[in-house]
């Protein structure tokens, strides 16, 4: 014994399926692009950032006296005239540029070739008064990334590659110009780093400025992208899903139509109108439509045709039938007895017929 599992099935209006179809399709495309449009805007950011860093780090390298910052940091000490002329250069770099948030100096330490070691910073050293410019850059909320302005390293303190950023890009940066391109995170913030030589008299690269700038800049681009765009991208889905759906709703109103007239065909009545109602225009659904009548109309005209030849083999059946009856009749025993006793009377009346005539 076999059994067959019959499928279970759902109805899914063609509507609903046109407009989920093309709702995900719609989703598709501005999904693309958005994250093109946010992957493009945060590369151009990016890149605008890097440059901003690469010109702030060459330019300040560039005003700097590298015969005087390679004996600050052989002999001199922190907040000696030296470092303090160092200072307030780097400092002035920094009122110029509000993005450079971190500017300090370093050079490669003699006894350790994987670390470097600070000599100057843009910090506000002990008993130096904010300016009003600085105060405003302190206050300010510009970059997101705030480091106190007291904040410093002392003069030979190291620069480890682990704690504080010191990548191949960073050591690169004391030969030439150089970009660290991936984040790194510390107290103050997200940032990311690049650097310039500093040159003495001869030519030779003695050390190298490094600047930090906030790489939230970037994330809040992103960020804005975001709420400006899904918000926009959400009334245009809705708005072509509406639009989609008014043309489904188009597209398979006379399909349904169709249908129904189908269904009342199906039970028989053939008298119910076949339209689409398109108007003056013209398409396969109207074909559908009249070919469908015309089938009506063939179905029709062969019904009746075959009531009119199923009334006639009943008539030639019933025909049949009582010739048969009466063949039975004929044929049958008593019948002949009958027909005999018939026969028999007629006999006796003709032979009696004469007799009386005489009397």
């Amino acid at each position: 014994m076999t059994t067959t599992a019959t499928a279970r099935t759902f109805f899914i209006s063609l509507r609903l399926r046109l407009l989920l179809v093309f709702t995900l399709l719609f989703l598709i495309v501005l999904s693309g692009v958005f994250l093109w449009f946010r992957a493009f805007a945060t590369e151009s950011a990016l890149q605008d950032l890097e440059n901003d860093l690469r010109a702030t780090a060459i330019t300040a390298a560039a005003g700097i006296d590298g015969d005087e910052h390679q004996r600050l940091f052989e002999q001199g000490q922190i907040d000696d005239p030296t470092y303090l002329k160092i200072n307030a250069f780097l400092r002035q770099v920094k009122k110029t540029n509000p993005k450079a948030s971190g500017i300090y100096t370093y050079v490669q330490n003699p006894t350790k070739p994987d670390e470097a070691q600070f000599v100057v910073s843009a910090a506000l050293p002990p008993g130096v008064i904010l300016s009003a410019r600085e105060q405003e850059l302190a206050n300010s909320t510009l970059t997101e990334c705030n480091i106190r302005p007291d904040s410093r390293p002392l003069l030979g303190d190291p620069f480890r590659p682990t704690e504080d950023g010191y990548t191949a890009e960073m050591a690169q940066g004391l030969s030439q110009a150089a970009i660290d391109p991936v984040p790194f995170l510390d107290n103050w913030g997200l940032w990311i780093a690049g650097a310039a030589p500093i040159y003495n008299s001869q030519g030779a690269a003695v050390g190298a400025v490094g600047v930090d700038m906030c790489y939230k800049e970037v994330l809040a681009i992103q960020s804005r992208i975001s709420n400006t765009l899904v918000p926009v991208f959400g009334i245009i889905v809705l708005g072509l899903a509406i639009s989609v759906s008014l043309i489904a709703h188009r597209i398979t109103r006379p399909i349904i139509a169709l249908t129904q007239a189908a269904d009342q065909i199906g039970h028989g009545n053939y008298d119910t109108k076949v339209s689409t109602d398109q108007g003056k225009f013209r398409d396969e659904v109207d074909s559908l439509a009249n070919v469908f009548s015309f089938m009506v109309d063939k179905v029709r005209e062969r019904e009746q045709n075959l009531k009119t030849q199923i009334t006639e083999l009943q008539i030639i059946v019933d025909e049949g039938k009582r010739k048969q009856q009466v063949d039975e009749i004929v044929d049958s025993e008593f019948f002949r007895a009958l027909q005999a006793k018939a026969r028999e009377a007629r006999s006796r009346r003709d032979r009696s017929g004469p007799a009386s005539e005489t009397t």
